[in-house]
């Protein structure tokens, strides 16, 4: 019998020309699939994706309009021109009433990337992560890319290679920006300008009432990102055991995705007195009538909940799969770990067995300005910042 003898390196070397490969073949297939979407998708828009030497905004919808709004608003009122591109016939965009706003309903968001592959202009902001990764590539006719950031959240949740392409970034805080240069030296990509701006949409939100607190609100996010999966029972059994009364608010998908578990949440908890389910549309009386919130390390309502609402939070870490993730190439933990040493507390899932007692423990946090300015760049003024920013990239572009 003959035996074949590969020394490590080599073998090493094999392994990564067979990814290579595999991943080459994969994103010729890909880019196929996307060119055939683009040729029948791009049939739809009449208008024009000549918008040479202009500023131009692109956003996938109305979703992302409390973001946008704070910044056109402050261009209008400066009398500064823009193009506003939407993938979204109701988005509240295509209704500014502004001699100098040109806006455009571009179609779909297929039919929108069609366009925008094309697009000439000076400047293009969008809130839209991964530029030149799957079906948005960056147009040759298009001087500079920036990249509005649409939430407080740290970046290690989006998937990889998000922001690589862009030529600058509106950042939300300190974190996000090291981790932003961090990927930068380890992936010896472009060095892009990052801008202290903070999170645009807390220019329009008010903050909390100072209402009389009842409850004890759980708000997971749902799937294998959450630990309410495996230990949500656990959680339940233990805060009315201690006669907390609880607030529980499904994540919109869970009821959707987990209807299983919620229906053996409720079949084992709801003649319970202490125990509701929040089926509410808004989160107004979740939010209003909290005491403490027990959500997930990646919950994207941390920051809103800790900023707006001044609500304690406990937070519980677990495993996750961040295997796509920018996550699985940071060094450093998730913001949220940091904002919650100052306000709140990060827990294990065996620690929920003491829940009681961490709840006394983090319902005298208060909330201050010193916490809030070190967590996010200019709490509730981002809009402004964030026109200025823009205009300065603008104006220095050839």
């Amino acid at each position: 019998m003959l035996f074949l003898y590969i020394d490590p390196g080599t073998g090493s070397l094999l392994i990564s020309l067979l990814i290579g490969f595999i991943m080459t073949i994969t994103f010729s297939i890909r880019n196929f699939y996307y060119k055939v979407i683009h040729f029948f998708a791009g049939k739809e828009y009449k208008g024009t994706n000549d918008f040479s030497g202009e500023l131009v905004f692109f956003s996938e919808g109305k979703n992302y309009w409390n973001v946008f709004y704070p910044v056109l608003d402050v261009l209008i009122k400066h009398n500064k021109r823009f193009v506003y591109l939407t993938a979204d016939r109701e988005d509240p965009g295509l209704q500014i009433d502004s001699e100098y706003c040109s806006s455009h309903y571009l179609g779909n968001t297929n039919q929108a990337f069609f366009v925008l592959n094309k697009l000439k202009a000076k400047m293009c902001i969008t809130t839209t992560p991964q530029l030149d990764i799957l079906n948005w590539k960056r147009s040759k006719n298009v001087d500079h890319y920036c990249y509005l950031s649409h939430a407080p959240m740290d970046i290690h949740a989006n998937k990889k290679f998000s922001f690589d392409y862009y030529d600058s970034a509106l950042c939300g805080n300190d974190f996000h920006i090291a981790n932003l240069r961090q990927l930068e030296r380890d992936r010896n990509s472009r060095k892009k300008i990052l801008m202290k701006t903070g999170c645009t949409y807390y220019d329009l939100k008010n903050e909390g009432a100072n209402e009389q607190k009842e409850h004890i609100l759980i708000a997971p996010t749902w799937g294998d990102r959450s630990f309410f999966v495996e230990h949500g029972e656990l959680l339940l059994e233990k805060l009315l055991e201690h006669k907390h009364r609880v607030l529980y608010r499904p994540h919109p998908q869970s009821w959707i995705s987990e209807k299983e578990l919620l229906s053996i949440i409720s079949s084992k908890f709801g003649k319970n007195e202490l125990f509701e389910i929040d089926k509410r549309v808004d989160n107004v009386h979740a939010l209003s009538k909290a005491k403490v919130l027990i959500t997930d390390s990646t919950s994207g309502i941390i920051y809103d909940v800790a900023f707006l609402q001044k609500i304690p939070i406990i937070a519980v870490d677990f495993e996750w799969d961040d295997g796509g993730y920018e996550s699985s190439d940071l060094e450093n933990p998730p913001s949220t770990k940091y904002l919650l040493e100052d306000f709140g507390r990060t827990i294990t899932e065996n620690e929920i067995y003491n829940i009681h007692n961490i709840i006394g423990e983090v319902s005298n946090v208060k909330m201050t300005e010193e916490i809030i300015d070190k967590h996010i760049f200019n709490f509730q003024n981002a809009g402004s910042v964030a026109a200025k920013q823009i205009l300065s990239i603008f104006k220095g572009l050839k």
